[in-house]
């Protein structure tokens, strides 16, 4: 499968670096990337198991913070009163304000390790070509799937170095904080992107081959081989100059083919012919 990467016509370094950049979830134009509802911090499950397993534990080292404060009499009464069902409804009590404290700090920490390349299905998106190409100037690089490049997972619990296709659905995704291997997390969306026919590759950006400080997030480039594209597409307005650069550097990509975006006489889509 191709799968395809939508660029500036300023981006034409990426084929002459070979290098892409893994963007960080917070400089993405969608506010809600990486960004599920987290419904608790853990499962009422999780709770109860470590209330049961540390109930006494739990309840004296509660107690011993008010020290002299409680006559012996009452910290007896107060611990034997005390059940675990009570426990769980004090941590779910306290569980917002939690929650909402982690949330900045939870951006934070995937800002600065998580990257992400987005590719889509479609090569021909009228709206991909005027939101990512600016305006259709730019250019469209389509990749092999099954290139090794697309195959760094390190083993079934890796959620890094492999493709995975983007869910669509009008709710937020309802998360547990420390279900942290959730695919929620990482490749869901509004509906309403549904168009894009996202997939995506998660790298840990402390692997990036380069790295060129800028605010608010680095750029975290990635190095990828000639061989794992397949295609390169003009842009229907592109300029003389970007059209014989993209020509020029085609030569160099030994499996693409490179194609130009034409205007469809009868319909409002692209044809994609060959460049001769």
């Amino acid at each position: 499968m191709i799968l395809y990467k939508y660029l500036h016509p300023g981006r034409v370094n990426v084929l002459e670096q070979r290098m892409i950049r893994f963007t960080q979830p917070g400089d993405f134009n969608d506010p809600f990337e990486f960004r599920p509802y987290i419904q608790s911090a853990v499962s009422d499950e999780a709770v109860r198991n470590h209330v049961e397993a540390n109930f006494d534990k739990l309840v004296d080292e509660e107690l011993a913070k008010y020290g002299a404060m409680l006559q012996p009499g009452l910290a007896r009464i107060l611990k034997e009163n005390l059940n675990k069902a009570d426990v769980l409804g004090f941590f779910r009590h306290l569980e917002p304000q939690v929650l909402s404290g982690l949330a900045p700090s939870i951006d934070a920490v995937l800002n600065q390790h998580v990257g992400i390349m987005c590719l889509s299905e479609v090569p021909d998106s009228l709206l991909m070509w005027g939101h990512y190409t600016d305006d259709h100037l730019g250019f469209v690089v389509g990749f092999d799937s099954d290139h090794a490049f697309f195959s760094k997972r390190r083993g079934q619990e890796d959620e890094f170095g492999f493709l995975r296709r983007v869910n669509y659905q009008c709710e937020r995704p309802k998360i547990v904080l420390s279900d942290t291997s959730s695919p929620a997390w990482f490749n869901t969306k509004s509906d309403q992107w549904a168009y894009e026919r996202e997939w995506r590759m998660l790298r840990v950006l402390s692997e990036a081959d380069s790295r060129k400080e800028r605010t608010p997030f680095p750029c975290c480039l990635f190095a990828f081989p000639e061989d794992a594209v397949l295609e390169i597409i003009i842009g229907l307005r592109s300029t003389p100059s970007l059209i014989q650069r993209l020509e020029s550097l085609a030569a160099a990509f030994p499996r693409a083919t490179l194609l130009r975006a034409n205007e469809n006489p009868t319909e409002y889509s692209l044809l994609l012919r060959e460049s001769r």
